[in-house]
């Protein structure tokens, strides 16, 4: 993806997160989303929680005979629970709400559009389904309430695991919502299969120059030793260290490939994905700046 396909996504992206901060202003953590669903009323949006095993985790479609929205959710990930949704739920019902509440996703299903089937958090690189994904971290993450949380320090695995119990969210979810608030230059990656399949990285860290690599990167050498750790179940180190020419791309800011960048791992085995908090501490950035 080119420098100027990066800045037209993001930007996307960030509009996503303000169309959901605008429907939780009045709401206190841990959001509920299945209050939106009520709050529509039956006439408008139907809502139906089955197990619908791996087909998919979230569906909406609109119904042009009764001219409403059906919104289906796998609630395979509630078995065992003995109330409330568990947080894979919770992201699914939020992700297809986003295709309710943001104006062209819906425009698109009421002109006959195909309804896409959602797999997972963060598992695709479309456009439209990025914006749902955004949609759905903030709107389970407000923005009033969580920047505060975010930007206490330098972003970490320990500020993450409060994010992620404040929010009643996944660590995926917490740490892709920390980096996209955090006033801190930090990133998170998710590798899958060996290879790097989403990355997003924090504003500051996008307005000093750092890009996301292709994909088809190569791995930094201490992220292939935790990928190949992960793989054969085997333990994943919480920390490791890098520098940014194994992570970014930074195009006319060729002086940036050499800062150190502090790793933070996240093994997330139910979904195959380990995540990687990425970090470059302020003092270098000012030394950086000043030299």
């Amino acid at each position: 993806m080119t420098k100027m396909k990066w800045v037209e996504m993001e930007n996307r992206v960030e509009r996503a997160c303000h169309a959901a901060d605008e429907i939780t202003s009045a709401m206190n953590a841990p959001i509920d989303p299945m209050a939106f669903v009520r709050s529509e009323g039956g006439d408008l949006l139907r809502c139906r929680g089955e197990d619908f095993g791996d087909a998919f985790d979230g569906q909406l479609r609109y119904d042009r005979t009764s001219g409403r929205f059906v919104m289906l959710y796998n609630n395979k990930y509630d078995r065992g629970r003995a109330e409330g949704h568990h947080p894979r739920t919770r992201f699914s019902i939020a992700h297809e709400l986003a295709h309710y509440f943001l104006d062209k996703h819906r425009a698109y299903l009421m002109r006959g559009g195909e309804h896409h089937p959602s797999h997972g958090e963060f598992d695709t690189d479309t456009v439209v389904e990025r914006e749902a994904d955004a949609f759905a971290a903030a709107m389970l993450m407000p923005t009033r309430l969580a920047k505060p949380l975010v930007n206490e320090d330098e972003l970490s695995l320990a500020l993450v695991r409060r994010i992620k119990e404040t929010f009643d969210v996944s660590l995926v979810s917490a740490s892709l919502r920390a980096v996209q608030l955090s006033d801190y230059h930090a990133a998170v990656v998710g590798i899958r299969d060996g290879r790097i399949a989403w990355s997003f990285r924090s504003k500051v860290m996008r307005e000093s120059g750092f890009y996301p690599p292709e994909k088809i990167s190569s791995l930094a050498a201490s992220a292939s030793g935790q990928w190949h750790a992960f793989e054969s179940g085997g333990n994943v180190d919480e920390t490791g260290a890098s520098f940014a020419k194994h992570w970014f791309r930074t195009y006319e800011r060729a002086d940036l490939d050499h800062l150190h960048v502090d790793e933070h791992y996240i093994p997330v085995i139910s979904m195959g994905i380990l995540v990687v908090l990425l970090a470059i501490s302020e003092d270098q950035m000012l030394f950086d700046d000043d030299d």
